[in-house]
């Protein structure tokens, strides 16, 4: 029952746009290994993408900027079968910006 709401929900807004952007997770990025301790914690930062896999919508994620050093993913759902729109939106995206070709402070050169 659930699924269908959410579903649903994801159905009226194909009606209004094309593709829907948002954050891939609450915060930015963690450093490595920061919350392995903390299943709870893991899990939260996943809570953004949980709606997109119960209505079984294609989504992904680009970088789209840093927090104190950071990366920032931004999420991007389509309708079903919308991969090619993602794909073309995330393509113009990249080509407008420089997100995908930054190294995050502390990341290998």
């Amino acid at each position: 029952k659930v699924r269908r709401l959410i579903a649903n929900d994801f159905a009226r807004a194909w009606g209004e746009c094309d593709v829907i952007m948002g954050p891939t997770a609450p915060s930015p990025a963690f450093r490595f290994s920061a919350k392995s301790d903390d299943p709870v914690q893991m899990y939260l930062n996943d809570i953004y993408t949980i709606a997109v896999n119960l209505a079984g919508l294609p989504g992904m994620s680009i970088p789209c900027g840093y927090s104190a050093g950071l990366p920032v993913g931004l999420q991007l759902i389509g309708p079903h079968f919308g991969e090619g729109a993602l794909l073309n939106f995330a393509h113009l995206y990249q080509r407008e910006t420089h997100w995908h070709t930054d190294v995050p402070a502390g990341g290998p050169r």
